[in-house]
């Protein structure tokens, strides 16, 4: 997901353009569309999965120097819905507007700021598909974990242009 804004002035004023970039509100807050993410395995074999979890590195800062010419995330947030489920639902929203924000369109009934909640020390639970407790050895590829939801929320404070790229990490642990 990357997350851009731009001023209103135009979507080339600034530097790395994105193709779909959120305005910078006037007021309130414009959203994303939803990023909907799972964990996959192709991996035949006497693999088991189990414990599937997402953490971030936190919110970044604003290297010294700064060639990409980055903002800090000042404004900015990416919210993680805090129930996750096996069922895929489309975004919704207005292109190069706002994306529905996911409590309102019905995709959680909360969500939770990954970046400053979320970390190696406090990992978020994911869930396996069906809630099993662990799934293996596979026959076929496929899906192993439910899907997670991801949604970059701009406010009236944010700065146009490209914030500092962000980290997210999901993980499991596996047996043989």
């Amino acid at each position: 997901m990357k997350l851009k804004t731009y001023d209103g002035d135009s979507t080339e004023t600034y530097l790395f353009n994105a193709t779909h970039p959120v305005p910078k509100p006037t007021i309130g807050n414009k959203h994303s569309f939803t990023a909907t993410i799972a964990l996959y395995s192709d991996v035949l074999g006497s693999e088991i999965y189990s414990d599937p979890k997402i953490y971030s590195g936190g919110v970044p800062s604003v290297p010294e120097p700064n060639p990409q010419g980055y903002v800090p995330w000042t404004g900015a947030q990416i919210f993680i819905a805090d129930d996750t489920d096996d069922t895929y639902v489309w975004a919704t929203g207005v292109t190069d507007d706002s994306g529905t924000e996911m409590v309102a369109q019905g995709l959680t009934s909360s969500k939770t700021d990954l970046l400053a909640t979320y970390n190696a020390a406090n990992m978020k639970n994911i869930g396996l598909v069906g809630g099993a407790s662990s799934i293996g050895p596979l026959s076929s590829a496929q899906r192993i974990s439910k899907f997670v939801r991801l949604q970059g929320t701009l406010g009236t404070n944010c700065s146009a242009g490209s914030t500092v790229p962000a980290t997210i990490y999901m993980r499991y642990s596996v047996t043989s």
